[in-house]
């Protein structure tokens, strides 16, 4: 009987995304403001992601949202919001053992734009656009870790190799389209998101 790999990679995603979940939770609960921040962000990626349907995942106005997200508002919030930006859009675009491995890398999307907040703080549009036309890139090398596991045989780097060199059309265009995106949106969308970071921050006190 051969090595299930696709049933290990699978797993290995699943574990990997409620490890981070678990982790983040652990910095504390996350407030109604947060969660509802999670629940409009998250919602719009889907719904942006959805529209562009299967033909067009290369070309998605919803990665540099996530990473901007997690550039404003944290790790946890970036995190959250990207991963479940493949989850919630899945359902119309269909669920898989991709599923797992796609809300990591969408997770790791946010959680990159916290990173660059914590290394450069006054960094704007232009680094963020930098960041997100790499995860176009990086998105592909990751996603073709499961499909190098499930479909090819044997598994050796060359054959990941094969893996990786025939997606890296896509992934141009992937990386094309999230710098087209972000230099055009990004810059208002960060402002936007700032804006609201601000009144969320504001505490009245009792006289």
């Amino acid at each position: 009987m051969g090595t299930s790999w696709g049933l290990y990679t699978t797993l290995t995603g699943i574990l990997a995304v409620l490890l981070l979940l678990s982790a983040m939770e652990k910095k504390g609960a996350l407030d109604s403001r947060q969660v509802s921040v999670i629940a409009v962000l998250a919602a719009l990626c889907a719904a942006g992601r959805s529209v562009t349907g299967v033909g067009l995942l290369f070309l998605q106005p919803t990665m540099f949202l996530v990473e901007i997200t997690g550039f404003v508002y944290g790790a946890r919030v970036g995190f959250f919001t990207g991963a479940m930006t493949p989850l919630i859009s899945n359902f119309f675009m269909g669920q898989g053992s991709w599923t797992p491995w796609q809300m990591l890398c969408w997770g790791l999307v946010g959680v990159s734009g916290a990173v660059v907040k914590a290394l450069l703080p006054q960094a704007g549009n232009r680094t963020l656009t930098a960041v997100c036309f790499l995860w176009g890139y990086l998105y592909g090398a990751i996603m073709d870790v499961w499909q190098w596991t499930v479909f090819m045989r044997p598994l050796t780097w060359q054959t990941y190799f094969l893996t990786w060199a025939a997606g890296f059309s896509f992934d141009s265009l992937r990386a094309a389209g999230n710098l087209f995106f972000c230099a055009a949106l990004g810059h208002q969308t960060l402002k936007i998101l700032q804006y609201f970071h601000k009144k969320m921050n504001i505490h009245y006190l009792e006289r």
